[in-house]
């Protein structure tokens, strides 16, 4: 009886723990510059060791002669093992289509698409993935954009933005992507006043800077639903990401309350 007691104790302390800390969801977002430097395959080789949840890409090809005519989405999900993904068409090009992706470990539920404002042959776009509610036990959605980064166009596409914000509810949404501004700018103040900067939550919250310059961000809702346990952008030296892509994945490790 003093053992099954124990074991009962012990039993509990781990349920209360599980609660207090969440499951946890791993977020990155990653401008692939067009799959022009690494294909698919090697993009999903070099982000598998990181094991992201869910995966927002900017700047992908499908089906075009610069990608051998490859689905570069579908790549790089094959590569990570992930049965979910989809793509959405920002223009046509080279024979095949140009825009962004997002890739999922979880279920996706529901996915949504539309564009933004936009100036120029390519029509920027965002998608949003509605996680299987069973995942978290509560509705969890993730936004992936690849904003224009011409300034006359950049105060509509917020606007846009915050008008798709106030459309959906959810018990958490993320916003992803490449957004083309600086944080130490009028546009970057203006989407803090809505979402929480992952980049500033988490572990070495207190060694960064409004003035670090990046432009691919993780931000979360103002709900009391999330905590960041660490963000980071990958660049170790496991290999020369330069020759990648333009851009450094940026990822979030975040804990769902």
């Amino acid at each position: 009886m003093k053992v099954l007691k124990k074991v009962l104790k012990i039993l509990l302390f781990m349920s209360v723990m599980l609660v207090a800390e969440g499951k946890e969801l791993r977020i990155m977002t990653y401008n692939i510059y067009g799959g022009r430097l690494a294909n698919g395959i090697k993009l999903g080789e070099s982000i598998k060791k990181y094991k992201p949840d869910f995966v927002s890409l900017q700047e992908v090809d499908r089906n075009t002669k610069r990608s051998n005519f490859r689905d570069v989405t579908f790549d790089i999900a094959v590569e990570l093992g992930y049965n979910y993904y989809y793509f959405q068409k920002s223009r046509d090009f080279d024979s095949g289509e140009f825009g962004i992706s997002f890739i999922s470990k979880y279920p996706v539920e529901k996915i949504y698409a539309y564009e933004l404002p936009s100036i120029g042959v390519e029509k920027r776009q965002v998608v949003i993935a509605e996680l299987e509610k069973k995942e978290f036990g509560k509705k969890v959605m993730i936004i992936n954009t690849h904003m224009d980064y011409k300034k006359e166009i950049k105060k509509e596409e917020l606007e846009s933005l915050s008008m798709l914000n106030g459309l959906f509810e959810s018990d958490v949404k993320f916003l992803s992507g490449d957004l083309n501004l600086l944080p130490n700018t009028e546009y970057y103040q203006t989407l803090t006043k809505e979402w929480k900067d992952s980049y500033f939550e988490g572990k070495d919250k207190e060694m960064r800077s409004i003035e670090d310059p990046r432009i691919d961000y993780i931000f979360g809702d103002y709900s009391n639903n999330w905590k960041v346990k660490k963000s980071f952008f990958i660049k170790d030296d496991t290999q020369d990401w330069t020759k990648l892509s333009d851009h450094f994945p940026y990822m979030s490790v975040i804990d769902i309350k």
